[in-house]
């Protein structure tokens, strides 16, 4: 039976004694850098693959060229959605509010009452894809609330939607 003594060395200094007439001691030092070498291309690997995978994300937001024209939308098919602070918001259906018609929601129920509205446009006029949602954006709202209405826009496939000023 045959036993190799194989070792693996990562690093290592070698010291080796020459014995000359003159000299009586030389050292040669040598140092093994390839887990050096190694460890830097895993690095740069990492990096470039991680910058790759992390892309931003752009909103898509189609607006149309400015003509003066209004836009003639139906009452029936237009819900308005009006951003308020804490994370909620003040919702009516129409564009003009009606007094005491005002209602309340969260970002978590916006989804609900976008489909709600859809269903209610399509007995209505007979196509929800003529829904029209009207977003004010308060000043006390974010842009991260901003954002998550124009994902349920996109979600719930609405077609028309205006992003108005508060004036």
């Amino acid at each position: 039976m045959l036993h190799l003594n194989l070792k693996i060395v990562m690093a290592q200094i070698e010291n080796v004694q020459r014995h000359s007439k003159n000299k009586t001691t030389a050292r040669q030092l040598r140092v093994d850098l390839t887990p050096m070498v190694d460890l830097g291309f895993l690095l740069i690997t990492f990096f470039i693959l991680a910058t790759a995978i992390s892309q931003p994300t752009v909103a898509k937001l189609v607006v149309p060229k400015d003509s003066g024209l209004p836009t003639l939308v139906e009452k029936n098919a237009t819900l308005t959605l009006m951003l308020i602070r804490n994370d909620s918001i003040e919702y009516y259906e129409g564009n003009l509010p009606s007094p005491g018609l005002r209602r309340y929601c969260s970002f978590n129920n916006l989804r609900d009452v976008m489909q709600q509205k859809k269903k209610t446009v399509a007995e209505v006029l007979g196509d929800s894809k003529k829904t029209v949602i009207i977003i004010y954006p308060g000043n006390e709202s974010t842009y991260k609330n901003f954002i998550d209405v124009l994902d349920e826009i996109q979600i719930n496939d609405i077609k028309h939607y205006f992003v108005m000023n508060q004036n």
